[in-house]
């Protein structure tokens, strides 16, 4: 099945057409199938458009050398099988886990310099409820066929949850991710770096985390911490940064290199206080500049006024750190609920920011929402346009050029619910 919708709307302060916004169903389950055991308030966990949770697995699309791969995971008779999409249309089974239907353990994939795709499966929870991850390995460059890396019970256990993968400017592995722990009786999220196989402990906190890299070799992190290991707060804003080529040594954004692991709440790593101000803080995206084109860092996130999804209000918001002493903050648009999705869309090489996609504000609590086109120039945001219906989990296509995929549904027809495909044009 094909939705195709394109939509011209006029800009705000111009007769000029504003920007197609083209969305393409493919038919495909979406990895945030509905749970319809799990609640959350009355409402089933991670559907097509509720928007809850699973948000930091990053890239789940990405594209190199004029060849576009897509992950998804489907529940099938109880099982959770993940599969490969290559351009658009040639669908592979890369893994099933048995007894299983958590999309906490989705999968993301990226392409190293070689071609090589990597697929790799989130881990899962603590102790009785753990569940491992696992990594795969195309065999050919850009290939479909698969060999497994790691992975109980054959390959060892993988813990590593939210991963998040950057290969494209380095022959090693890197993934930044979460980890389960516990700090006496309660349940905490640290913070975590892959290097090549080496795992470095990044923070004692930091359970929602972005992550980017650019050609120059700079891979920054952004992240919020949980005040008092309570999971339901999130606040304030970090951000870290290292180099490809050795990210065993990690700096704030002054510069200043870093012992680790640090504090959940380090102050010198502190770019955005919302605990000052009693709000709560949502991470969406992360762009890291090429050092031509500024050399600075956007972090895209919701700032609400309560932890309760659909209590308060909430903006979503763009942090530009051009300097440690040249930060600037700008408000976005409101938005419906704390897990409403937002992604930066940017050129395929990511030197330019073309603007945001944003989902929600369509007063259905905890629902996803249309998808909304706000779109930067000179530094400022203005909205653009709209495709209505029940979006959620939007995130940009690596390496593409003004691309990026999402969930649609509704919790009512669970089967219903679809990846999609958007591009800006």
């Amino acid at each position: 099945m094909k939705l195709k919708l394109a939509l011209l709307a006029l800009a705000t302060s111009t007769s000029s057409l504003a920007a197609n916004i083209e969305v393409n169903d493919s038919g495909y389950q979406s990895s945030s199938f509905c749970l319809t055991k799990q609640l959350y308030n009355g409402v089933p966990k991670y559907c097509g458009a509720t928007g809850t949770y699973s948000y930091k697995h990053i890239p789940v699309a990405v594209e190199k050398s004029n060849n576009h791969f897509e992950v998804y995971s489907a529940n099938e008779g109880g099982n959770l099988v993940t599969y490969i999409i290559k351009n658009y249309n040639t669908r592979v089974k890369v893994h099933t886990e048995e007894s299983w239907d958590d999309p906490h353990t989705n999968a993301v994939v990226d392409i190293d310099r070689n071609g090589y795709v990597y697929v790799q499966l989130s881990s899962r929870g603590l102790s009785h409820k753990f569940r491992s991850g696992h990594l795969y390995k195309s065999s050919t460059p850009y290939g479909t066929d698969f060999v497994k890396l790691k992975g109980a019970p054959s390959h060892g256990s993988l813990n590593q949850s939210y991963p998040q993968l950057h290969l494209d400017n380095t022959s090693k592995r890197l993934a930044i991710f979460s980890r389960y722990e516990y700090a006496g009786q309660k349940s905490v999220r640290t913070l975590w770096v892959d290097n090549n196989g080496s795992e470095i402990k990044l923070a004692e906190g930091g359970h929602y985390a972005v992550s980017d890299t650019n050609d120059d070799g700079a891979l920054y992190v952004a992240y919020n911490y949980h005040p008092g290991y309570n999971l339901d707060r999130r606040s304030n804003i970090h951000v870290i940064k290292s180099y490809t080529w050795n990210p065993s040594v990690w700096y704030n954004i002054k510069g200043e290199k870093l012992t680790l692991p640090l504090a959940e709440n380090d102050p010198r790593t502190l770019v955005y206080n919302s605990e000052a101000k009693g709000t709560y803080i949502y991470m969406k995206d992360i762009v890291v500049e090429e050092s031509g084109t500024g050399g600075g860092v956007h972090v895209l996130f919701t700032e609400s006024t309560s932890y309760d999804p659909t209590q308060g209000t909430r903006f979503t918001k763009d942090l530009d750190i051009q300097r440690y002493d040249n930060i600037k903050l700008s408000t976005i648009t409101e938005v419906n609920h704390n897990y409403s999705a937002a992604t930066y869309i940017t050129d395929r090489f990511a030197w330019t920011i073309s603007g945001v996609l944003v989902n929600g504000n369509n007063a259905k609590p905890y629902f996803g929402g249309d998808i909304n086109y706000y779109s930067r120039s000179n530094g400022a945001w203005k909205y653009d346009s709209t495709v209505s219906g029940d979006y959620a989990y939007i995130r940009k296509v690596r390496g593409a050029n003004y691309k990026a995929v999402a969930s649609k549904g509704s919790v009512d027809i669970p089967n219903d619910n679809t990846q999609v495909r958007i591009e800006i044009k």
